[in-house]
């Protein structure tokens, strides 16, 4: 009953978080790759095993988390409740409750989650986390604005840490992002995922696109 909810033992090496080579800590993960390959299970995940202690009701690494996307709908439909959302991997008995009015998911151990969106950067001033999970940011317009807010409210726990699931773009921010020397990255293609996809939508991606 376990086992399916074990990434660890199902995880592809992308998405699973690299050591630094200096044997440091990092402070930012990114994971880029192709559509389907893996990178919303990545970051649902890493969630998980931040907020998860070893028992349901037991306190995990992070208790606040910020969940930012392009739009809060993204937040909602992708980030929260996707096919490979936090709430779809997460054993019953360690499911959280998603509060529509409040844009915050909540866990039986008391550890919350709340629902950022890219368009509207000043509603992360204020608030203070101990990790957070950035989709997509190579698409959004405010990304540096965005970005830069959230650096300043990832201020709690002694190592913050963030996760980032983008495809991958030429854009400043992301570039920025990976030459800092606390950021660690990792790759896939859409192919590397092909056992988790169906093969008609392998097929046409790979005739219209490779």
């Amino acid at each position: 009953m376990a086992l399916p909810y074990l990434f660890e033992f199902w995880a592809m090496g992308h998405q699973l978080p690299p050591v630094l080579a200096n044997g440091g800590d990092w402070k930012t993960w990114v994971v880029m790759g192709g559509r389907g390959a893996g990178k919303t299970r990545a970051g649902a995940e890493w969630v998980r095993c931040m907020v998860e202690g070893a028992k349901p009701l037991d306190v995990g690494k992070a208790a606040r988390v910020a969940l930012v996307g392009e739009t809060l709908e993204q937040v909602r439909e992708v980030m929260v409740h996707g096919e490979s959302g936090i709430i779809a991997c997460s054993p019953p008995d360690r499911k959280p409750v998603w509060h529509e009015t409040r844009r915050r998911l909540t866990w039986p151990n008391g550890a919350m989650a709340q629902a950022f969106s890219a368009h509207d950067p000043e509603r992360l001033r204020g608030p203070q986390f101990d990790a957070a999970w950035v989709d997509e940011l190579a698409k959004w317009k405010n990304a540096q604005e965005t970005w830069d807010m959230l650096q300043f409210g990832l201020r709690l726990g002694d190592h913050p840490q963030q996760v980032v699931t983008t495809t991958p773009r030429n854009v400043p921010v992301l570039r920025k992002l990976l030459e800092v020397e606390s950021t660690v990255q990792t790759h896939a293609t859409t192919q590397d995922n092909r056992a988790n996809l169906a093969e008609s939508f392998l097929a046409e991606v790979e005739r219209r696109y490779e």
